[in-house]
């Protein structure tokens, strides 16, 4: 699995701190879909419609949740961890409850905005993105446990 290059911790601080931001601007949506590739490596990121202030967990579970394949626990922790180490994040005790959130959260948000009539959400839900989704939360919910334990290690 290929990571995206991100800032090193240090980095990324003093640049939030230079621009006087109290909180981490997040992405809130990285995925390989928002990511543009050159020569097989990640060169960067597009679709900053959702960016916003946030919390640093909750970027850094979505492309643990979007560039993982979620199918088989070794080949899931290896990419969740190089993901963790590129963000620079030690304290990984919040990341599963965090993968899991954004799954509900996009999962009920295109369900809510397709009964609404909304589009784009329709085409997702026709395309059953909402399925796909359900299954990647049900697949960590088993696996919960096992992969706590793997990223404390």
């Amino acid at each position: 699995m290929q990571v995206p290059p991100v800032l090193p911790g240090g980095r990324r601080r003093a640049l939030a701190a230079a621009r006087g931001w109290s909180r981490p601007r997040c992405h809130n949506d990285l995925s390989p879909g928002n990511t543009i590739y050159s020569g097989g490596r990640a060169i960067a990121f597009v679709d900053w419609d959702l960016a916003a202030p946030g919390r640093r967990i909750h970027d850094v579970a979505h492309p643990c949740w979007q560039f993982t394949r979620l199918r088989e626990v070794e080949p899931t922790l290896a990419g969740m961890r190089a993901v963790c180490e590129g963000y620079d994040l030690t304290d990984r005790s919040e990341l599963i409850a965090a993968v899991l959130w954004w799954q509900e959260r996009c999962r009920t948000g295109i369900e809510r905005a397709a009964r609404a009539g909304d589009p784009a959400m329709l085409r997702l839900q026709g395309r059953r993105v909402v399925d796909e989704i359900h299954a990647a939360e049900q697949w960590v919910r088993a696996h919960r446990k096992t992969l706590e334990e793997g990223l404390r290690q």
